[in-house]
């Protein structure tokens, strides 16, 4: 039978720890898949280009150590601002519920909480990180104007802080605007997916330890029911989100590229979303005795 849960509150540190460490590992293996297509390409590089091949082995190295580090230095942040806006929204717009039977499948996953809390959260993501990059690209971009026009003339050089004004307006209200519609719709259609298939393919399978209270700690994620249904959900959500993309370059006369592009995206999301939920169940649960699970109060 059953049961709705709520999400009342994440434990900020087990969640960014637990996250931090998948994303180093997933850093790491990019790095090693991104050496092995350097290898292969300067196995076919002519002798005489000794220059790139010397680059790109430096490149090899560089990609071994930024990729893992900066994904873990990334994760950490982004995961404890996540946890701590989660846990700060939710007193005040309610938490994501989860449709659970016996505690170990999420059967259905109510719309419309997970669709808001997600969309503010991204939201406000978003408005957080455009605060420090508005600025900066308004006055690079400002500086590159002022350099194209001081070699010919200096008129239009007092619309310059106007216009750059305007850019850091659009770019930390526009943007997370947009953020917000597109994710809440985004959000929205996975659920409603979800929802639909779950009940037929089988919906995510966790395996929960009691802790104290209300609190309950992520033991195991089974791999393959959450790549299956995750890849289903995503693909058939990326195969509506591209049909403007073909319709587009269909209207554009390029139907082989539209086609190209469409296909591609939908093979790519199938294998790609597979292969990468796959692992990271893989690594939760092995990494889970070590530096311990994620811990949800459920209510």
């Amino acid at each position: 039978m059953e049961q709705l849960k709520e999400i009342k509150s994440v434990a900020i540190v087990p969640f960014t720890l637990m996250s931090s460490s998948i994303s180093a590992v997933l850093g790491l293996i990019y790095a090693i898949i991104l050496i092995l297509i350097l290898g292969v390409v300067s196995v076919f590089l002519p002798a005489e280009a000794s220059l790139i091949s010397s680059l790109m082995a430096t490149m090899a190295v560089a990609l071994i150590l930024v990729l893992p580090v900066g994904s873990f230095l990334f994760s950490v942040v982004s995961s404890f601002v996540t946890a701590l806006l989660y846990n700060l929204l939710v007193p005040k717009i309610g938490g994501i519920k989860l449709g659970m039977v016996e505690m170990k499948e999420v059967r259905s996953i109510p719309v419309i909480p997970v669709s808001l809390m997600l969309s503010l959260i991204y939201t406000i993501l978003t408005f957080l990180v455009m605060l420090v990059v508005a600025p900066i690209v308004a006055v690079s971009l400002q500086g590159a104007a002022l350099i194209s026009i001081s070699a010919t003339a200096a008129t239009g050089l007092e619309g310059l802080s106007a216009l750059g004004i305007i850019g850091i307006i659009i770019m930390v209200i526009g943007v997370p605007i947009l953020v917000l519609i597109c994710s809440f719709i985004f959000s929205a259609i996975s659920a409603i997916l979800y929802n639909i298939l779950a009940p037929k393919i089988g919906g995510v399978r966790l395996k929960f330890s009691s802790k104290t209270g209300n609190m309950f700690e992520i033991k195991k994620i089974p791999p393959l029911p959450l790549a299956i249904i995750t890849t289903v959900v995503l693909t058939i959500v990326n195969f509506i989100f591209a049909i403007p993309a073909l319709i587009s370059y269909c209207i554009a006369g390029n139907f082989a590229g539209g086609l190209g592009y469409f296909l591609g995206n939908i093979v790519g999301s199938l294998i790609f979303t597979f292969i990468i939920y796959s692992i990271m169940a893989l690594l939760y649960n092995c990494m889970r005795p070590k530096i311990g699970g994620v811990e949800l109060e459920l209510e």
